[in-house]
């Protein structure tokens, strides 16, 4: 891509979306000021964004009447299995909902016809010998088992955390009766 005068190669198809993002906001932005509006009346400038065509970095971008992009898609096909080289092989573009099938297009691809379809009953088993209920036990068994370790954990937390505040307050008790036997103990010295 060459745009003033300088080559940029190929563009993040990111950047371009981001681009043309940008560049749509600042078209309809640049129309609602144009009209006497500020650049407050969000309802107005999404308005003037829908039903819209404008050139973007990457072509032409258009918007239907929803505010949405009408999108262009190519379909890639392995040509080349040895050297595994992709080529576009059908073009849809949104604007004019069709299709441009390319001389690279082989139909054999993409269709179902050739195609061994296995039944269901030709599949192995893969449930390694469990019934459903079996399943079902294991399953209940092992989330039971889970609810019972956590209980278990937060119950013998809980426990920690009682006995704890029982010992503080204790000491607590006893430090004031000490404190007031020595008390008693002096005045009955001193008195005698």
């Amino acid at each position: 891509m060459t745009v003033y005068n300088a080559y940029w190669g190929r563009i993040n198809m990111f950047m371009e979306g981001f681009h043309d993002a940008l560049l749509l906001y600042a078209l309809a932005l640049h129309e609602t000021i144009r009209n006497g509006l500020t650049k407050k009346d969000g309802a107005e400038i999404t308005y003037r964004m829908w039903n819209r065509t404008f050139e973007g970095i990457a072509g032409q971008v258009s918007m239907d009447f929803n505010g949405d992009r009408y999108g262009d898609f190519s379909v890639m096909s392995m040509t080349n299995t040895e050297a595994g080289t992709y080529e576009t092989v059908c073009n849809y573009y949104g604007v004019k909902e069709s299709f441009q099938m390319l001389p690279g297009f082989n139909p054999d691809h993409f269709t179902l016809r050739g195609l061994h379809r296995v039944s269901h009953a030709d599949l192995p088993d893969k449930s390694c010998g469990l019934g459903v209920s079996a399943l079902t036990g294991i399953i209940v068994g092992a989330l039971l088992g889970t609810a019972l370790l956590m209980s278990f954990y937060f119950i013998r937390k809980n426990y920690r955390i009682t006995i704890e505040r029982r010992t503080a307050r204790e000491e607590c008790d006893i430090g004031k009766h000490r404190q007031l036997r020595e008390d008693s103990i002096r005045s009955n010295f001193s008195a005698a």
